[in-house]
């Protein structure tokens, strides 16, 4: 799967040029925003691998603020692209934990340089936020940003390779993220019992076991045999 990469830029000629740079390296532009008032709740929707924001943003919020709410609560590395140099900025910079502080106009070499900085830090970000995880996440439907609740879903499972269903007790919602992603989210209530299902065992009712799947309000979920002495060890704490 190609690195996907987010924009928080006002200045078109400065998004233009990043997203130019994006593009040749092979990278996908996963999105873009020119607020950091917006730009969180499409950055949580689009769960990209790096984010690149600039300090100075219109919005009641600023890049450095956009940064540190980003580190902390869904684990991405960010990159600061910018035009300030003042050493007081640049100290409150470094407190948002950014991989790099690049200046404008930015050099492609040093973006592509930072980049992959970015990616071999992100397993570490998230380990080190793993208490941040929220209670909710956005996701698009047609041209709607929906909000998701986890204490909401009893069932997450892959539908191919770029998707998963979200099962709640009423209905489905099809999310287009795959299943490796979400599962850095999940709170700590679910857990995996299938190569392609997450279920929430604060919501498990039953065990099957002579048909080896969870059932959870009615809705059943596969238990395959790689995965079920785990989930007994669970059933055991409840």
């Amino acid at each position: 799967m190609k690195v996907r990469i987010f924009i928080v830029e006002d200045e078109l000629i400065h998004a233009e040029a990043l997203k130019i740079v994006i593009e040749e390296a092979g990278f996908d532009l996963a999105g873009e925003c020119s607020n950091a008032d917006e730009a969180f709740e499409l950055i949580q929707a689009a769960n990209p691998d790096v984010v690149l924001v600039d300090i100075a943003l219109p919005g009641v919020l600023n890049g450095m603020t956009l940064s540190e709410k980003i580190h902390k609560e869904l684990g991405i590395p960010h990159i600061f692209t910018t035009s300030f140099t003042r050493e007081d900025i640049m100290d409150q910079a470094v407190d948002t934990n950014p991989v790099a502080y690049l200046k404008k106009p930015v050099e492609s070499s040093n973006l592509l340089a930072a980049i992959k900085i970015a990616l071999q830090s992100k397993t570490e970000i998230q380990k080190h936020n793993k208490t941040y995880k929220t209670e909710y996440f956005f996701t698009r439907i047609g041209n709607k940003l929906i909000r998701i609740h986890f204490d909401d879903i009893l069932i997450v499972k892959a539908d191919g390779e770029n998707f998963v269903s979200l099962v709640s007790d009423k209905k489905e919602t099809a999310c287009r993220i795959t299943l490796k992603e979400i599962a850095g989210m999940l709170p700590e209530s679910f857990i995996q019992v299938h190569r392609s299902y997450f279920i929430n065992m604060d919501f498990l009712d039953a065990f099957n076991e002579s048909e080896q799947t969870a059932i959870l309000k009615g809705r059943h979920a596969p238990v395959a045999r790689s995965f079920k002495k785990d989930f007994m060890k669970m059933i055991q704490k409840l």
